[in-house]
């Protein structure tokens, strides 16, 4: 066992993520912008800011929530989920960024396309957390709700790479495309339960 496993436990590696995911929440409503006049219509004009900043929000509430549902099942902490851990939460850092480069924009084609490419590396980077913590367990009924688990995020990760490309033609539609596939992990036991 290396030094670094050694001196990590579950509860901090969940702490520092916690942490570090209520700061990336925090540093997105920091770039709604209220109008400078009060008639309704600025308001209304701010519409592009508030869709996605409740998208983003959306996504990094379920980041958080299906994060802690992963920790839950590894028996420890190793190098390998430390880094991948870390992967997960550099990509999720940088939402506030696609966030509001997507909100200056007002859905720009390309500013969506980069928010896109981003959910498709936080989507990549969740799914080297799974493995990481997969590689740890051998009771058949986890290895069961794994695969499950597992034809799940290479369906989210396939449609975070359609709606990149999506994006460059269609901004609407691949934002609602990332959306919908999102939902599939609002309940993350949902598909295991359906399973037993």
């Amino acid at each position: 066992m290396s030094a670094s496993e050694g001196s990590f436990s579950k509860a901090r590696l969940e702490s520092f993520s916690d942490g570090v995911l209520a700061v990336i929440i925090t540093i997105m409503v920091l770039d709604l912008r209220a109008p400078r006049s009060g008639e309704p219509g600025a308001l209304l004009r701010l519409w592009p800011s508030f869709a996605i900043y409740l998208v983003s929000f959306f996504l990094t509430t379920l980041y958080w929530i299906n994060h802690h549902g992963l920790m839950a099942q590894a028996r420890r902490v190793t190098t390998g989920l430390l880094w991948a851990n870390s992967g997960l939460l550099f990509g999720a850092s940088l939402i506030p960024f696609a966030t509001a480069y997507v909100a200056e924009t007002r859905l720009a084609p390309f500013p969506t396309a980069v928010y896109a490419g981003l959910q498709l590396l936080c989507a990549v980077a969740f799914n080297l957390v799974d493995r990481k913590i997969v590689l740890q367990r051998d009771d058949e009924a986890f290895r069961r709700g794994a695969r499950i688990r597992r034809r799940q995020n290479q369906i989210a990760v396939g449609v975070y790479a359609v709606s990149t490309i999506v994006a460059l033609f269609r901004p609407m539609v691949a934002i609602l495309l990332f959306t919908a596939v999102a939902l599939a992990y609002v309940a993350p036991t949902f598909f295991e339960g359906r399973e037993e």
